[in-house]
């Protein structure tokens, strides 16, 4: 970790594709961010800077870092010499900065591969950050509302069909759901890769073809009980990363059809499995046949499917007879506006700024 680390940019609008590059060169040895100066980046005819050179500089010292503002007289050798850095860290489109620093000796070039870069351009977030009706609220959807219902309330009481929400959550599920309006909508995919924690209510006993109670159930009458102690042990191997099999009741696709399309049609699914990290399993209450169990998991993570395989190995039988979504990231639902208090007064006042939100987020990946 005594390597010196060179990390070029404007890091104008701070946002998740930057705390993934500044996350890899931490990894490799301490960071220097080269900052281009307002001076630089406006001898940039096509660019100049939404935010100062004064508030950059404070947002990334915030995060820890060193900071070398760049100015115009200051070229790559200028740099190499005054900086005499062993690594320059430099994101897979900046080939410029790939070309000018390659002719350099013994000098490593780190080329860093951006995460969804699709999704964090500083362009394309300035647009989002000028449109002052973008707004992002957290909505505790109730049990027997579909998601979809849900932002259809929002849509009527906010009077524009520009809303969007971030997360199914099925009609037998409650808890926090994402909602987004106008430019901010584009945000959304943001909070996909966010972890998620969830109250599950798990019935041991039976078994379902869709995981919960919505599917046709089989009792299992050779089930015996077990206590408390037995099952702690096979929570436990249960955390950390593995690969998860989705339900064949579930809008994953296979072959661009959804599964449960294809299963009502009786055609022969194989449901695809994915890697998954459980990071948490806490128990809040047992009594066989009912546990109520606290899930800290990755995107992506199927409760259904964690319920079914936590049956299948206490050899019993297990499906979801209950789901609370209770936090994305660092989004709470007990921040959350409930679905039936929904008026233009309490989205007023519930809203969140595009920039707050984009803060929060840039806080949660920097932990």
């Amino acid at each position: 970790m005594n390597k010196k680390v060179l990390v070029f940019g404007k890091f104008d609008i701070l946002h998740p594709g930057h705390m993934h590059i500044l996350a890899m060169a931490k990894k490799i040895g301490q960071v220097t961010i080269v900052l281009e100066s307002d001076q630089s980046i406006k001898s940039l005819k096509h660019y100049s800077p939404y935010n100062d050179e004064q508030t950059r500089i404070k947002n990334l010292k915030n995060l820890g870092f060193e900071i070398f503002v760049r100015n115009t007289n200051h070229d790559a050798k200028y740099l190499i010499n005054n900086l005499q850095p062993d690594i320059l860290c430099i994101g897979e489109d900046q080939k410029y900065l790939q070309d000018t620093f390659s002719k350099f000796d013994n000098l490593n070039l780190e080329i860093i591969k951006f995460v969804k870069s699709n999704l964090y351009k500083s362009s394309r977030l300035r647009t989002i950050l000028e449109d002052q009706s973008a707004g992002i609220y957290l909505i505790d959807k109730p049990k027997g509302v579909n998601s979809f219902r849900a932002v259809s309330v929002l849509r009527k009481v906010l009077n524009t069909k520009r809303v969007g929400f971030s997360g199914t959550l099925d009609p037998l599920a409650s808890g926090l759901l994402i909602v987004a309006n106008g430019k901010a909508t584009r945000l959304l995919d943001w909070f996909h890769d966010l972890p998620k924690i969830y109250q599950a209510d798990v019935l041991f006993g039976q078994d379902s073809d869709t995981y919960d109670m919505e599917g046709k159930t089989v009792v299992n009458k050779q089930a015996k009980a077990f206590d408390k102690k037995e099952l702690e042990e096979t929570l436990n191997n249960f955390l950390g990363k593995q690969n998860q099999v989705a339900p064949i009741y579930s809008a994953k696709k296979v072959a661009g059809q959804k599964l449960y399309k294809l299963a009502r049609a009786g055609k022969p699914v194989k449901a695809p499995s994915k890697e998954i990290e459980i990071h948490e399993l806490k128990i809040n209450k047992f009594k066989y046949p009912n546990l109520n169990l606290l899930v800290s998991a990755s995107a992506g993570t199927y409760i259904r499917s964690l319920a079914h395989d936590l049956g299948q190995a206490m050899e019993t039988g297990a499906m979801l007879s209950g789901l609370k979504r209770i936090a994305i990231g660092d989004f709470s639902v007990k921040n959350a506006l409930a679905l039936e208090e929904v008026d233009k007064t309490s989205l007023a006042k519930n809203k969140l700024a595009v920039q707050e939100v984009i803060d929060i987020i840039n806080e949660h990946l920097a932990q």
